[in-house]
């Protein structure tokens, strides 16, 4: 009888530790997921293994506060599998949402312009820098976290950031964006 209680118990918190791993981290592993496929159904199951996985294996990871960037790092390992099951290519489509704060339509028609003059931009960069640019500037990611979730030096990591920013921005130059004189450090 006490056996029973206790693995009820047990069962219960496996349960509601499950359900926090999930609330936390699927949307972090859905988006690393989602920017390296541009697929929404590939994300999403990459995502809900990259979960399953990290709740199986949880006693693995060394460093709790390294967490996020582990079950990011298994949601893109899940998608590049998938990938190839699927042979599905890299899409930036739709990724930089609009925000403006004027909503004429001028604004508007000018804002989406630029993103996608940014979009293009991005996307002739090289697949791994892409992938920096974007969990840097979009994800937010912290250099370290990079380093750590693509198992590259954060110097590596530093230098791919300012040559996709000078990469960009020479882009931007050639579209009439900025000017030439602006080429300087890349952009911020």
């Amino acid at each position: 009888m006490l056996r029973e209680l206790l693995a009820k118990k047990i069962r219960k918190l496996d349960d509601e530790y499950s359900k926090l791993i999930f609330k936390l981290y699927y949307k972090a592993a859905y988006n690393a997921a989602y920017f390296y496929c541009g697929d929404r159904n590939i994300a999403e199951e990459a995502a809900q293994e990259a979960i399953l996985k990290a709740i199986k294996n949880i006693y693995q990871l060394r460093e709790l506060d390294k967490i996020e960037p582990w079950i990011k790092k298994i949601a893109v390992n899940n998608t590049i599998k998938l990938l190839s099951k699927h042979e599905k290519i890299v899409n930036l489509e739709n990724s930089l949402p609009i925000s403006d704060s004027d909503n004429s339509p001028e604004y508007i028609i000018e804002s989406q312009e630029t993103i996608n003059t940014v979009s293009m931009a991005i996307e002739s960069l090289n697949p791994i820098m892409k992938q920096v640019i974007h969990l840097r500037f979009y994800e937010e990611m912290k250099i370290k976290d990079i380093a750590l979730l693509l198992n590259k030096p954060e110097g590596t990591i530093k230098t791919m950031i300012h040559r996709g920013k000078i990469l960009i921005k020479k882009k931007l130059v050639e579209e009439g964006y900025l000017e030439s004189s602006d080429l300087k450090g890349g952009i911020k």
